[in-house]
């Protein structure tokens, strides 16, 4: 054992009540992981724990030295933006220094103009504060998607921004009047005034402008941006102090709390005054229990979910409630339950793992039986397909009735249209991951008396037998015809589950045409 392991065994973790929480905020760097080797990279998110609200300086990564401009919240973990502003008398992006970033607060001063912005949430609303040397205020405002805006008087605007079959809803008041002008679309606004200092304040809504305007008023008011700020620096402290961490180094625990602060952006509750709005059914409800969505499941099931059930059991029974109405909605169990619907990622039907894993630890306020219902709907009727959802096909009937999902051979032609032409069937991994699954529901299964169920997916958790290669000693495709598939390519002749940025880009889902004029907007 090493010097620097020898130390981090040293960590010892307690669960401390919200009574005796410690201030732990300090701890947190944002910037930890802000340079994508694979994939993406993490992002300097400021915001509240779980909230609507969202934001981080749009820039490639963390080494990229311009930011393109600053949106007003996130439609979804890596998936695109709401909304944007920029200070400045010129469009384009501008280089940065002297950044600050922490959970409740981030601050940045551009280098040429020596312009600084300040930015801190609230729940569902937030505050930008912009200081202006040359004592004149220049802002831009607009949509990043399909959209429109608004003039309210001359201190205030409203807007809406199209994506993925639902809207999001702006209201926002400017710090003192300013003279406004909006392009011929009605997409895009500029603020000028005569001023050092400007700030911007506005409500999110995904019900309504109006809803979006109580959030603004609720939340934020004409309280001091400082109160504002050490409000969310609070909330911050008594969320990270549940756990104490004592032993190791200053490193350690710097990386300690900053992965504890990235376990509360998702999932998002999006309740706005004992409503949502749901994309499973594109309708209202009233209900005043939390609403939550956003959750990457497959990235999630194994460790945050059961982190988050020993942390803050309640709110994990909301989630899991959460998905139980995205069920009754749709009519089918999610698997990542973004705002704007299920986004079939991955593979497998990990909630079963997730809601299993609650109820055996004692998480109780959930309707079991709908969510079992849900659960083995899915494993019996959905397809099984990597970045599908929907009815079975015809591979998934051969997985139920030979026990293994069946390979393609090299060269050999695709029969069924439902493959997504990049992921391929991924026979393997699709056979691991229910087979895991279906184990899950059977523990539920005897949990909730259902015997024959508990024998049904017993068997079907035996199904990971089927893919082991007992003259490689290893998993391995079988064809449809029982044989094993040689030659195979170990790295991606199964699919391409090593994904790297150059193989994969996930779109951002968005139905309407992009702004183009605007500093940021998507391509």
């Amino acid at each position: 054992m090493n010097a620097s392991l020898g130390r981090a065994v040293a960590v010892v973790v307690a669960l401390l009540s919200p009574a005796v929480c410690q201030a732990q905020v300090e701890w947190v760097d944002p910037t930890i992981g802000g340079v994508g080797i694979l994939l993406q990279p993490t992002r300097p998110t400021v915001h509240l724990p779980t909230s609507m609200v969202r934001v981080f300086p749009l820039r490639d990564d963390q080494l990229d030295d311009q930011i393109r401009s600053f949106p007003l919240t996130l439609i979804s973990h890596r998936l695109g933006e709401l909304f944007a502003l920029m200070p400045g008398e010129t469009a384009g992006p501008a280089a940065w220094d002297q950044e600050t970033t922490t959970p409740y607060y981030y601050r940045t001063r551009f280098d040429e103009s020596l312009i600084e912005t300040e930015f801190t949430p609230a729940a569902r609303a937030g505050v930008y504060r912009f200081t202006f040397p040359a004592g004149r205020a220049v802002v831009r405002l607009g949509n990043r998607h399909s959209g429109r805006m608004q003039l309210v008087g001359d201190s205030a605007v409203s807007g809406e921004e199209q994506f993925s079959d639902m809207k999001a809803y702006v209201f926002g008041r400017w710090s003192q009047p300013v003279a406004m002008t909006l392009d011929d679309e009605g997409r895009n606004v500029v603020a000028t005034a005569d001023a050092k200092s400007l700030e911007f304040r506005y409500g999110i809504s995904f019900i309504s402008v109006e809803q979006a305007q109580r959030n603004l008023d609720e939340e934020i008011g004409d309280a001091p941006f400082e109160q504002i700020k050490s409000r969310a620096k609070d909330v911050w402290n008594k969320t990270l102090g549940r756990i104490r961490v004592t032993g190791g180094t200053d490193a350690q625990r710097r990386v300690f709390y900053t992965a504890l602060y990235r376990c509360y952006e998702r999932m998002v509750n999006i309740t706005e005054d004992g409503r949502y709005y749901s994309g499973y059914d594109h309708q209202v409800h009233e209900d005043p229990r939390p609403f939550y969505v956003d959750n990457w499941i497959w990235d999630t099931f194994r460790a945050l979910e059961p982190l988050h059930t020993l942390l803050d059991p309640a709110a994990e029974a909301d989630k899991i409630q959460s998905y139980v109405r995205m069920y009754e909605q749709s009519g089918w169990m999610p698997s990542f339950a973004i705002v704007w619907g299920d986004h079939a990622c991955m593979n497998g039907n990990h909630a079963a793992a997730w809601i299993a894993d609650a109820w055996a630890k004692g998480v109780r306020n959930i309707d079991v039986e709908t969510a079992y219902e849900g659960l083995r709907k899915n494993s019996l009727e959905a397809t099984l397909l990597p970045w599908r959802n929907g009815p079975k096909c015809a591979l998934d009937d051969f997985y139920h009735e030979h026990g293994y999902f069946p390979a393609l051979r090299p060269g050999e032609q695709e029969t069924e249209p439902l493959v997504h032409e990049f992921e391929k069937r991924q026979a393997v991994a699709v056979t691991l991951g229910n087979a895991y699954d279906d184990w899950c529901i059977a523990q539920l299964a005897r949990e909730l008396g259902k015997t024959e169920d508990y024998e049904l997916f017993s068997k079907r958790a035996q199904f990971y037998r089927n893919v082991w290669n007992p003259n490689r000693k290893f998993m391995w495709p079988r064809h449809a015809d029982g044989q094993w598939i040689e030659p195979m390519d170990p790295k991606f002749g199964g699919g391409i589950g090593a994904a790297n940025t150059t193989m994969r880009t996930t779109p951002t889902p968005t139905t309407g045409t992009c702004c183009t004029t605007f500093p940021g907007c998507l391509s």
